[in-house]
């Protein structure tokens, strides 16, 4: 499992991007894309729980705000945690909802207003969990050893779930745990998005287009 978490100033950015599709890509590449990887691009995001919050990205950005009110002294109130399985492993609905809250006790939002989301867009399964790190008593989640963190939740839900263990980051690994071999998904897919485009075309220009249209710049 690899995770990632940052924080920002917008929630409605943050909100909008775990809801919606990708905004870069058209109706028929979303079609295209979908019948190439039998993935789901277009309506890619399924809510998985909303916690202490409801509504469109527009009602949640307008509730997320009011609670951040409560603090005066944060300027990135907005929590963004991502949690990836490695190729091939699958977890059930409810498994990925306990994942999700784990994770919010893990950075201290699980009293606070956040949406969990599955996106349907990869071979790989992951969640998103756009979080306010202002809780309803005015106090701010601490952003204190956020990579440490998210590193020792990913080990620790592995096991829980007797999952690949997918180590990131080094810096926050024992000893022993360097010398496990590491996984890095999205080179692995890199890597097979090229070797299979090369084998479709003859020039460059259709190579392009084709890794354009799969969501490489």
């Amino acid at each position: 499992m690899i995770g990632h978490v940052s924080k920002g100033g917008s929630f409605f950015h943050c909100i909008s991007y775990c809801l919606e599709d990708k905004k870069e890509l058209t109706e028929e590449m979303k079609r295209q894309l979908a019948q190439g990887g039998h993935l789901q691009h277009k309506d890619r995001a399924e809510v998985l729980e909303y916690n202490k919050c409801f509504g469109n990205k527009y009602e949640l950005t307008e509730q997320f705000r009011d609670v951040q009110k409560l603090s005066k002294q944060v300027e990135k109130p907005v929590l963004h945690l991502s949690l990836r399985l490695a190729p091939g492993e699958n977890l059930t609905r409810d498994q990925l909802i306990e994942i999700g809250r784990e994770a919010a006790k893990e950075f201290d939002v699980a009293d606070h207003q956040y949406i969990c989301v599955l996106h349907k867009d990869t071979n790989e399964q992951h969640i998103h969990i756009a979080a306010n790190r202002v809780g309803f008593d005015g106090k701010v989640a601490s952003d204190s050893n956020s990579y440490k963190r998210m590193a020792a939740l990913c080990r620790r839900l592995e096991k829980q779930y007797h999952l690949q263990e997918v180590l990131s980051p080094r810096a926050f690994l024992s000893p022993t745990e360097r010398l496990l071999p590491r996984h890095d998904i999205r080179k692995d897919r890199l890597k097979e998005n090229i070797q299979r485009t090369l084998k479709e075309v003859s020039q460059y220009s259709e190579f392009e287009k084709k890794m354009t249209d799969l969501g490489y710049k």
